[in-house]
């Protein structure tokens, strides 16, 4: 199902769902999200520009990838997930062109990882400086879109093994990674192309941190870092 694209309006994301939860076979698309509840490699993306907003949910099964992608709707001063969902099937060889459509169109956030440089360690460059609170409070007033990620990777416990948080921020077209030292937000300018380098880098870790090395893995499945975050949220 690679490369396919589904719209569902709420009465069919609904179906689909529950056909998903009792475990799929009736429909190619319910099987397929069946496989894909219990994904060991997961992944959650917020992106909101202006009023409109995306959440993105990834899942991993093998090289097969399935986006859901919801639209963030507002009513009444309140925010909340429309009806329906946008379904993309894709595979690791071709996500990030899967995933920009439920991004902000700006090149700092869309750019493929090619774009940006990499640090021998396989994590971007961090090149520009850390932000001090005067320059951090205006730009954040002047903030074009965000995105938050997290990707995790599950084994056999009720929570994920190991966790890899992100935020990032774009102003003036610039790249901001925005982290906290000392419990206050450091952000940093980097390249366009550090987003996707860092999921690729993280979704990566989620693989290995989820398939078991012999005389390694715990009694439970898991590698023994239950509920840890990775070097990607340091």
């Amino acid at each position: 199902m690679a490369g396919r694209i589904l719209e569902l309006d709420a009465k069919q994301w609904a179906a689909v769902t529950a056909e998903a939860r009792d475990g799929g076979g009736t429909t190619a698309v319910g099987t397929a999200l069946a496989e894909h509840l219990g994904a060991p490699v997961r992944a959650t993306l917020v992106s909101t520009s202006g009023s409109s907003g995306t959440v993105t949910r990834l899942t991993m099964v093998g090289d097969k990838v399935l986006l859901v992608i919801q639209v963030i709707a507002e009513r009444d001063g309140e925010t909340f997930l429309a009806p329906g969902a946008e379904l993309r099937f894709a595979t690791v060889d071709d996500l990030w062109p899967a995933l920009t459509a439920a991004l902000p169109p700006f090149e700092a956030l869309r750019a493929p990882a090619s774009a940006a440089r990499v640090a021998p360690q396989g994590q971007p460059q961090t090149d520009g400086p850390v932000l001090d609170r005067a320059e951090l409070v205006r730009l954040l007033d002047d903030e074009q879109a965000n995105l938050q990620v997290s990707v995790e990777a599950w084994g056999t416990s009720a929570a994920p093994q190991v966790v890899w948080p992100r935020l990032w921020s774009v102003v003036d077209g610039k790249l901001l990674d925005v982290r906290t030292d000392d419990g206050a937000l450091a952000p940093v300018e980097r390249p366009a192309g550090s987003v996707a380098a860092e999921l690729q880098w993280a979704l990566a870790g989620a693989v290995d941190a989820t398939t078991p090395s012999p005389g390694t893995t715990g009694n439970d499945g898991t590698d023994g870092t239950t509920g840890t975050e990775g070097e990607a949220g340091r």
